[in-house]
């Protein structure tokens, strides 16, 4: 195949110079006959601009010639067969149409023939499965038996939908499969088909999805599946991640001891029945090598639990992240799974409500000595931020409380350890309501028994919190050192903190960000004389807020930088 070359007047002067410059045509030379010195530049220009103009058109012309030659010769006759089926290796389908490749010429559809990676690459994409016919007497190139065969001897990925008896009729290809997506099939003959499909050997599986269609009138996996049916761990060796949709609750069939990752989501209640907290427990023993547990819960009626005994306990040492969200208020559904399952201090813990939970704050997790979880008891930094939404009605309020907590490991680096996100956290069921001062202070009482270092509050400025609550949100943490508050106003706050100057003896560090900054430097100042009183200076204090007047008068600053090592006072409003 030819390359378009153009070329330039530098490398047509190259082209000759090893024999010297051709001389100019006769007729160049005449033009400069007789011509005064004056007008000679004017002439070679116009020769220059002549002979480049023809340059342009040869190359040009070059061009088009090189376009007629390529069309004319055939592309794969002057590639190696192994380039082109390194280009088929990295073919990556879309849509059963895709297949057409294979129709471009004879030679096309032999190497993608004996190129696997394409046929892999076709198997990973359920648009293209599930146009293919299960038949396994067919002979069709259209067969997903076809396209499994052509793929050997390479892993593959595989979602056979509702055809799960497909795979025990091939059990030679079935110890290929790398990744598996099957659905629950709605058929009356179902539990003898999981029941075969749990007998196949799959040495190379390491993940699988498992859903239940919510057409399908019958009952959940679990509640049909017999539990006496324990996963054997030869035929599975590998499995690390496994999920679960549309069940009712985690089938002991299904519980791999080998199983890093578990992600369960039970469904739309409507069709399943909800999350079951002892059949949960019982999977999750099994799986003590657990390291990822997502669970995702949309059922409103739970079971009723029964008091915690002894053999519900459940160790997850090795647990790096739990995740928790209710589609639907779920009351005490955390609390006793948590109750339950011990998580290591050093796991993140990430929690959401996003319908509210119906309950007061204080029973969303454990929270007694005895009861707390580790991680919260390691953590040393809170940060709560309330957005509130006014424009919406109590019963379709768009309020957040969102939570996060922190600790510091021996290395020196905060880690996220707790994530609680809670919408609607006023609502407490049926037309009942709360204020957003009650709110922040259940939510506080959680964090009694952490080892808490630093707090920050970010709080939306419509939002006043009484004093009784600042009271509830403080008074569990005396070795606080460092307290950060934004809000509308602080002048409850200062009062507390007045009234109580030895109740946090710690505290170095104080910033106070408030949007209405005006009339509390008083107060301020009252505070900080009564805990000099009692021998707990500040180290700093940061305070800024919105007025017009001067931010203090220089008597009170003096008096300020008497009882502060260093004092900022700032009249800029901060991002509440």
């Amino acid at each position: 195949m030819h390359e378009e070359n153009p070329v330039t007047p530098d490398e047509s002067h190259m082209a000759h110079s090893s024999c010297g410059p051709r001389p100019l045509p006769p007729d160049d030379l005449a033009l400069f006959s007789g011509l005064p010195p004056h007008k000679i530049p004017a002439v070679a220009d116009a020769r220059i601009q002549a002979y480049r103009t023809m340059i342009e058109d040869i190359n040009g012309y070059i061009a088009q010639l090189t376009d007629i030659h390529n069309a004319a010769i055939t592309l794969h006759a002057t590639l190696p067969r192994e380039v082109l089926m390194n280009v088929f290796r990295h073919v990556y389908p879309t849509c059963p149409s895709d297949i057409r490749i294979t129709h471009v010429c004879k030679l096309w559809r032999d190497l993608i023939h004996r190129t696997p990676e394409f046929w892999v690459n076709m198997l990973a994409v359920s648009a293209v499965t599930s146009h293919l016919g299960h038949n396994i007497d067919s002979d069709s190139p259209m067969s997903l038996l076809s396209f499994i065969e052509l793929s050997s001897p390479m892993p593959y990925k595989l979602d056979i939908q509702t055809e799960l008896s497909f795979l025990t009729k091939i059990p030679s290809h079935t110890s290929r499969i790398c990744s598996l997506s099957w659905e629950l099939p709605g058929r009356p003959d179902f539990i003898s088909l999981v029941t075969d499909f749990l007998d196949l050997h799959m040495p190379l599986l390491q993940e699988m999805r498992c859903s239940c269609n919510r057409e399908h009138a019958i009952p959940p996996l679990i509640t049909a599946l017999p539990n006496h049916h324990r996963p054997q761990c030869g035929k599975f060796p590998r499995l690390r991640s496994l999920s679960l949709h549309g069940l009712g609750v985690a089938c002991q069939a299904l519980a791999f001891p080998s199983l890093k990752e578990l992600h369960i989501d039970d469904g739309a209640p409507i069709y399943f029945e909800p999350l079951g907290l002892s059949a949960l427990l019982k999977f999750l023993q099994s799986c003590s090598q657990l390291q990822v547990l997502v669970l995702d819960i949309n059922a409103s009626a739970l079971h009723a639990f029964p008091e915690r005994q002894p053999e519900d306990a459940v160790s997850l040492p090795y647990l790096t992240t739990l995740s928790l969200t209710f589609h639907r208020p779920a009351p005490r559904w955390a609390y006793d799974f948590l109750e339950r399952v011990d998580v290591p201090s050093t796991a993140e813990l990430k929690i959401t409500w996003l319908c509210g939970c119906g309950t007061p704050l204080t029973t969303l997790i454990p929270a007694s000595r005895s009861t707390s979880i580790k991680a919260i008891q390691a953590m040393d930094f809170l940060d709560i931020r309330y957005i509130d939404d006014r424009k919406h009605r109590a019963s379709e309020s768009k309020a957040v409380l969102t939570v996060h907590g922190r600790y510091m490991p021996a290395s020196g680096r905060y880690k996220p350890c707790l994530t609680l996100t809670i919408h609607r956290p006023c609502w407490r069921g049926t037309n009942r309501m709360c204020p957003p001062s009650t709110a922040l202070g259940e939510i506080m009482e959680l964090f009694y028994h952490a080892s808490l270092k630093s707090l920050w509050l970010r709080l939306d400025a419509g939002i006043t919190v009484r004093r009784q609550d600042w009271s509830r949100i403080l008074n569990g943490h005396p070795s606080l050192l460092s307290l950060i508050v934004r809000i509308g106003s602080c002048r409850n706050l200062l009062s507390v903190m007045r009234r109580h100057p030895s109740r946090w003896p710690a505290l170095q560090w104080l910033t106070i960000v408030c949007r209405d900054g005006s009339g509390v430097h008083e107060s301020l100042l009252s505070v900080l004389e009564n805990r000099a009183r009692e021998g707990s200076r500040l180290k700093l204090l940061t305070f800024s807020g919105d007025y017009k007047k001067p931010a203090l008068s220089e008597h009170r600053m003096r008096r300020l930088q008497g009882l502060v090592r260093e004092v900022k006072i700032l009249r800029i409003v901060y991002a509440l």
